[in-house]
């Protein structure tokens, strides 16, 4: 991988100090008015470089067998894209310079769609090679400034166009129980595509519970653990014949997946039962890091990003993911997800998504 020709202004960049901006100013400030989408796209084109020229800092200090496969380096060449592209854009002053730009970030953003794909392949190759590296600190400011990124190019995009029960990226009294009921469905066929069979998918607790929080982030919170749950408790229980070839159709003999929803003053709980065999505890710290699979079918496993991912979008926003597993019998995963509406204590007086970008400001010269 060779230099970038403007390395100078990208590490220049790197040393500034991104500006924080909190859920509650960037709700109040999605407007669609003319004034209001330009100040945002001058904003975002005086930002971005700066979340971007970091990643791309830390991608110039990876080692040499890292950087050079081709995966990755597909990363960094989107990354180099997007910075240069956004970098380069003339002042935005008219409604015209506008939406030129959002025309840019709506095609950057396209890009950005097959980034953690290549990521987790790239990583996994190396590690492969390589089995003792291990990049989770890097991997973690990766997907945090990811998740930052999209949010504040998704929200802009969206600005223009208000949609009836949304601010923006938000969507005000989403149904967990709506997206996991969706989630189930598509888990339970992919499932029984894969092994015959499939455990049935029970919802307790409070069902009409609501919240407000970005639609996309409880479907792929929700769509790991789920999965990870319905695939352990099929290997450990799936029924096979007298002779030991195929499966049986006897879904009884599978217990069932719970899904309970329970709702505080701050969070909205979703636990998530098996009885898939647990894990010891050993494992269940390994699980927490990228790359770490237990399973071979990518297509309902994946490359073993799944968990450490979900934490960083759930903490994203005050949440958390807990884990309890008994080994021998099964795990609960608790998925913690705080609610995203303006004026709570969460947005206006200890925002998460500030916290984060303090927390990157500081560790700019991390190693």
């Amino acid at each position: 991988m060779s230099l970038p020709r403007n390395l100078r202004h990208i590490q220049a960049l790197a040393k500034q100090q991104a500006n924080t901006v909190t859920l509650g100013q960037l709700l109040r400030t999605t407007r669609s008015d003319p004034t209001s989408l330009i100040r945002q796209g001058q904003w975002l084109r005086s930002q971005l470089p700066i979340r971007f020229a970091r990643r791309l800092d830390e991608f110039l200090q990876l080692p040499y067998v890292v950087v050079h496969n081709s995966n990755i380096k597909q990363v960094f060449d989107i990354y180099i894209d997007t910075f240069e592209s956004v970098s380069d854009f003339p002042t935005i002053i008219t409604e015209r310079d506008e939406a030129d730009f959002v025309s840019l970030i709506r095609a950057q953003l396209e890009k950005h769609q097959q980034v953690a794909r290549l990521v987790a392949e790239g990583y996994r190759e190396v590690r492969h090679n390589y089995p003792h590296f291990r990049l989770d600190s890097f991997l973690d400011r990766l997907f945090i400034t990811r998740i930052s990124a999209r949010i504040l190019m998704e929200n802009y995009i969206r600005m223009r166009t208000p949609q009836e029960g949304h601010i923006g990226v938000v969507q005000k009294e989403l149904s967990p129980l709506r997206v996991l009921q969706d989630l189930s469905t598509e888990i339970t066929r992919l499932t029984e595509a894969i092994y015959g069979v499939a455990p049935e998918i029970e919802f307790r607790g409070n069902l009409t519970c609501t919240l407000d929080y970005i639609p996309r982030h409880v479907q792929f919170m929700c769509q790991e653990l789920l999965k990870n749950a319905v695939r352990a408790t099929t290997e450990r229980h799936k029924p096979r014949n007298l002779a030991g070839f195929g499966f049986t159709s006897e879904p009884a003999s599978i217990p069932r997946v719970a899904v309970e929803l329970q709702k505080g003053d701050v969070h909205v709980i979703i636990k998530i039962s098996d009885q898939g065999g647990g894990m010891p505890k050993k494992i269940q710290e390994e699980a927490w890091q990228y790359g770490w699979t237990t399973a071979d079918n990518e297509e309902l496993a994946g490359y073993g990003f799944g968990l450490p991912l979900t934490r960083l979008h759930a903490q994203y926003f005050g949440g958390d993911v807990f884990m309890q597993a008994l080994p021998g019998h099964g795990t609960d995963m608790y998925l913690l997800l705080n609610h995203l509406k303006e004026g709570s204590p969460s947005i206006e007086e200890d925002d998460p998504s500030t916290a984060l970008t303090e927390t990157e400001n500081r560790s700019v010269n991390a190693p």
